[in-house]
């Protein structure tokens, strides 16, 4: 009997070291009225990014203090947008009609100088800005572009990009195309870890995947929607429940990269909590309510 007692107290003692506490659930300043969705972190963690439900816009809300700003009303912004290392940069997607054909440009905004400005020109083919440093870059079509506004020396961060429903990493001069799942898969919402050693990704009717990075040694995680990096070790993302026309409920889930732990994370404040991001510091983790009530967890990583 004491050897099961000394047992099961390191079986807690294990469980307790690999978990996350939540210490507090707080509405942001300024998103009582809702409205606000898809939040996302500048990577000091002074200000937080939102935009529409359909991605309509981009505002930011200072963390410190200070009003909410909208940067932009243009349709499409708040989609696959990018915050610059040193925070005061912001690329997005501008989309706009010529003789009835649809372009997109890449824009950036100076949060220093306030002003917006195009990065390139208008194009017919995909865009996706990228992180590079504090300059300026972007994916157009299958080539990868360093801005002609900055220096072209500088490095961009293996990043993966989704091209055809397929991921594509992009790392130095090389481009290399991943289907750990199988090449009829369709892949989504894929990201680098911080440590530039992983990958997760979501795969079409299977779930949410981690992988190292040149795609190998697949662990599923199950269903995990939009997930996001909260560490090098823990991913976030959601489990959201629809009737075939709305989500019903939704909750903010946290896995380990092995996928052996699954933790789901207190929103008492909503039923329906959707599209966490973390912050840089993995100590904060903000998502938006279905009404687009913009909340922030405050958490205490156990290691």
């Amino acid at each position: 009997m004491k050897k099961l007692l000394i047992l099961f107290a390191l079986l807690g003692q294990i469980a307790f070291a690999q978990s996350i506490d939540v210490t507090s659930v707080q509405m942001l300043k300024g998103t009582e009225v809702g409205g606000f969705y898809h939040p996302v972190f500048a990577p000091q963690g002074t200000y937080l990014l939102t935009t529409g439900e359909n991605y309509a816009g981009l505002n930011l809300h200072p963390l410190v203090a200070g009003a909410m700003q909208k940067l932009t009303a243009d349709a499409g912004a708040g989609y696959d947008f990018r915050i610059s290392d040193d925070g005061n940069t912001i690329l997005f997607k501008q989309t706009e009609f010529q003789n009835n054909l649809r372009y997109t440009s890449l824009n950036q905004y100076d949060l220093q100088e306030k002003k917006q400005s195009k990065v390139g020109k208008a194009t017919r083919d995909k865009i996706t800005p990228v992180s590079a440093g504090s300059q300026p870059a972007y994916v157009q079509g299958k080539t990868l572009v360093k801005s002609p506004l900055k220096s072209s020396s500088v490095r961009v961060a293996p990043f993966i990009n989704i091209e055809d429903q397929k991921m594509v990493l992009y790392s130095g001069s090389k481009r290399t195309t991943l289907t750990p799942n199988g090449k009829d898969a369709s892949y989504f919402w894929a990201s680098v870890s911080p440590d530039q050693k992983h990958i997760v990704y979501f795969v079409a009717r299977r779930g949410a995947y981690i992988a190292s990075i040149d795609g190998k040694n697949p662990v599923s995680l199950g269903k995990l929607n939009a997930p996001k990096w909260l560490n090098n070790q823990w991913v976030i993302g959601m489990n959201d429940i629809d009737d075939g026309d709305f989500v019903v409920s939704s909750t903010i889930v946290a896995a380990t990269i092995d996928g052996k732990i699954r933790q789901t994370l207190p929103t008492p404040q909503t039923p329906i909590a959707m599209y966490p991001a973390a912050s840089a510091d993995g100590k904060h983790i903000a998502f938006n309510s279905n009404e687009g009530k913009i909340y922030i967890l405050s958490i205490n990583i156990q290691k």
